[in-house]
């Protein structure tokens, strides 16, 4: 492990360091403060807005009835922005609905991947200010929580509380719980809750007083609920347990908190114990329940040092046999190890005795460093950025202003913005002659709202290297007059000035420079002709046509998008600035082509940048399976960003690797190096076959949970994607009723022919009987990304955001 993963492991939690004046600006937002709401309209309505209890959202106050409603979610939050910047405010200044010397009393909150603003009016620059620094903390503390993979602490958990104290009495009684356990997504026999209700009521002196649990017993109850057996079994098969400590161990350990069989196996650790715990009947007295409290922070079984029989945590010699033999850390030394302890242990007892028990070992493993994918390909940009640009893929975006479908709805550029921060270097404009005297982008022979172009590039320029440093693309659909195409030019000069490429940087390239060449590049990307009715009277791929304005045609450098025709004529005449944009279904019917012809796209993209874009059939925005495309080397699979589906869901997995900087060197079988590759064959030389044991989930929420009375029976779905070969799926069996803590323990076995261009997909899904599965979460791991040992999985809700749950495996890789 090098000095960068331990800087990012052992460096304290953020979440943790909250000072007097953060917590004063929170408590502020928990007033009702008044503002006033602007719609698109013009349209105004003064509405009390305030940070509820549990400090995950914003709701305000209607008129008539006084009903509180919910504005925004702190977790969906992207920017806080002052002043007229958003859509909204430029319709209502245009509209003269506000005039200008308001600026500085306004602010907006972007939400929902900016597809969404809240665009509110405050009384003072004071009270903007106090909501505007309140809001940001509460954003910094949500994206901290996770980075730091650690967001179910007591104070999340005091969130739900607090949500579930309909009567801010401070106290949950038996109902508030019952609905609670809802939220959770977890259905327990009443005859479990009573004995949770009664071990967690620590300050009631009988059973009469046994009613209501404050905050701080509420904190237990839940983490009876919420128990983790399966890393007690790992602690026990690396502490030196016999078969007989191990099963005594768990067994205690299931009456106690009501947990269900554990069954999975040990052979994971070359050992072929199976050990199967039966859920005994709960003890009746409290003796047990005491006796199992390990130290003062937490309610997991305690240390051994006061009973042999009792061995429930890793010494330090135990945890680093641990950490070498299956997470493969091979480097640690005792000192790192005991630095973990100091670090993950919560109970003061556990770190003075240098040991980890259950609740440390969850915090550690649930790091980000411990997490499935290579921290080092997450945070580090490690490809070699010096190849020609036609080496790499590239993130590509399809229609970037739309927010809706390919017909109608607003274009905007906000849209731009998301895409951008995602990681996204090439974004599409279709421009045309605006009404006043300006280019305009919209979607054209639709009825999608236009946007001015000057309106867009503004705020790419704004962003464009938020998230990466590497060139971005503007592919720019040139449907403008003469005269419009020389104001667009002009357009982009004094936007984009010394970042925009308008020259080669060196004189008869025979190859397109690198991207490290052409960081904080902005580069043009359009037909070297208009789209013109006229018959051209010269020819069309040289910039200087009579038909294209000349400001414009000397900024087409070293993308210019020519007619495609054939491979072997394109080839024969290669010249390394031409690009090719392909519909999906020429792309296709190309890929499909006898062999061994169908290997011409690969040969095209060794040489040329290639885009595939949708076809105009898909008019609901959805989108082409961009790994189709992308192992036959074209480099830009061009996506509707604004669509969460599968294909984004991939596209997002794709691109985390290299420091998620939207640039990936395409593998040596694509760059000509592996002349028998073909995507259709197997290549046994380089096959892996991925064993992966699904054991358990944790905190796994339907997205409506606190309305949707019924509880999950999750099951998860396992896909890989890649070469023909390369397409497996397989699904565990559904567990009844948790969505909490379910325990699948379950093993396939895939076969991989192509690793460097495969895609592993866990999907967890909510089976239904009598109709179609629910979605519950995904995540999205490159192959060669996979770390090896137990890993946790977080999930991402559809639309890319992180979610509270995940899921516990463990990866093992061998060669065939």
């Amino acid at each position: 492990m090098d000095e960068a993963q331990w800087k990012r492991l052992m460096n304290n939690d953020p979440t943790t360091i909250v000072s007097s004046h953060q917590t004063d600006v929170v408590n502020i937002l928990k007033r009702r403060t008044t503002f006033i709401k602007y719609k698109p309209t013009g349209r105004t309505y003064a509405r009390l807005y305030y940070l509820v209890l549990s400090e995950d959202s914003i709701h305000y106050l209607g008129s008539r009835k006084k009903s509180k409603r919910q504005a925004c979610i702190i977790k969906t939050i992207d920017e806080i922005r002052v002043g007229f910047t958003t859509a909204v405010w430029r319709k209502c200044l245009k509209n003269r609905a506000i005039t200008k010397d308001k600026a500085s009393l306004a602010f907006s909150i972007m939400y929902n991947h900016n597809r969404n603003s809240l665009d509110l009016l405050a009384d003072s620059e004071e009270i903007r200010s106090q909501w505007v620094q309140g809001l940001e903390f509460l954003i910094s503390r949500y994206q901290s929580h996770m980075r730091t993979n650690r967001e179910i602490t007591d104070q999340w958990i005091w969130n739900l509380f607090s949500q579930a104290d309909v009567d801010q009495s401070g106290q949950l009684n038996r109902d508030e719980i019952l609905r609670l356990l809802f939220t959770l997504n977890i259905q327990l026999k009443n005859s479990e809750i009573d004995l949770y209700f009664k071990q967690a009521n620590i300050r009631a002196k009988n059973d009469q007083e046994i009613k209501n649990l404050d905050k701080e017993e509420f904190l237990i109850f839940y983490k009876y609920v919420s128990q983790r057996p399966e890393l007690l079994k790992i602690i026990c098969q690396f502490n030196g347990s016999t078969n007989e400590e191990m099963a005594g161990t768990l067994s205690n350990y299931s009456v106690l908190h009501k947990i269900p069989r554990v069954t999975f196996e040990t052979s994971l650790i070359n050992s072929s114990r199976v050990l199967n715990i039966r859920k005994e009947k709960s003890p009746k007295n409290k003796s047990l329940s005491s006796s199992f409290r390990r130290r003062s922070a937490s309610i997991t079984p305690e240390s051994s040092s006061r009973g042999a029989e009792k061995k429930n945590f890793l010494t330090i010699e135990q945890l680093k046999n641990f950490l070498q033999k299956e997470q493969h850390m091979n480097t640690l030394s005792i000192e790192d190890c005991a630095r973990l302890i100091a670090r993950f242990e919560p109970s003061i007892e556990g770190r003075q005795s240098e040991e980890l028990g259950v609740d440390g070992f969850r915090l550690l493993l649930l790091h980000d460093e411990f997490c499935i994918m290579n921290p080092d390909k997450i945070h580090r940009i490690y490809h070699d950025m010096t190849r020609p640009i036609t080496d790499y893929f590239i993130a590509t975006s399809h229609n970037t202003y739309l927010q809706d479908n390919q017909i109608f709805g607003d274009c905007t550029a906000e849209t731009y913005i998301h895409a951008l921060k995602t990681g996204c270097r090439a974004v599409e404009m279709d421009c045309y002659d605006g009404g006043e005297g300006e280019p305009v982008v919209y979607h054209g022979n639709t009825i999608t709202e236009p946007i001015k172009l000057k309106e867009i590039l503004l705020a790419v320029q704004l962003h464009a290297f938020d998230t990466s440093p590497y060139p971005l693309f503007l592919n720019i659909e040139n449907h403008c007059s003469y005269e419009q195409q020389g104001i667009m030019a002009n357009l982009l000069k004094d936007i984009f000035k010394d970042n925009l490429i308008s020259k080669p940087l060196t004189e008869d390239f025979q190859t397109l420079p690198s991207p490290e060449q052409l960081k904080y590049k902005v580069l043009v990307r359009s037909p070297s002709y208009t789209r013109s009715k006229l018959k051209p009277t010269a020819d069309p791929t040289e910039p200087n046509h009579p038909k294209l304005h000349p400001e414009f045609a000397s900024l087409i450098i070293y993308c210019q998008n020519t007619k495609f025709t054939n491979v072997s004529q394109i080839l024969s005449n290669n010249k390394c600035y031409q690009s090719f944009s392909l519909k999906e279904s020429v792309a296709t019917s190309l890929i499909a082509a006898d062999s061994p012809n169908h290997l011409d796209l690969i040969r095209l993209t060794q040489h040329n940048l290639v885009r595939v874009y949708p076809d105009s059939i898909r008019q609901n925005s959805s989108n082409l399976h961009p790994l189709f495309y992308w192992v036959y080397g074209m480099q830009m699979a061009a996506l509707n960003y604004q669509t969460d589906d599968e294909a984004m869901c991939l596209q997002y997995g794709f691109f985390s690797d290299n420091g998620g900087c939207g640039y990936l060197l395409k593998p040596p079988c694509l760059l000509g190096t592996d002349q028998y590759f073909d995507p259709k064959e197997r290549c046994i030389e380089k096959g892996k076959r991925l064993h992966i044991q699904i054991i358990s989930g944790q905190h796994i929420a339907k997205e409506n949970s606190i309305d949707d009375r019924d509880i999950s029976d999750p099951y998860v779905k396992v896909c890989t994607y890649g070469i023909d070969c390369d397409y497996n799926e397989h699904r565990t069996p559904t567990i009844r009723n948790n969505g909490l803590n379910p325990i699948w323990d379950y093993k396939i076995a895939m076969d991989i022919y192509c690793p460097e261009l495969c895609l592993v997909i866990f999907q967890v899904r909510d089976h239904d009987r009598f109709g179609p599965s629910d979605f519950l979460g995904q995540a999205c791991i490159p192959f060669n990304a996979l770390q090896l040992g137990y890993r946790h999985i977080k999930l991402r809700a559809e639309n890319g955001d992180f979610s509270n749950g995940s899921i516990f495996v463990h990866v093992k890789i061998d060669d065939f």
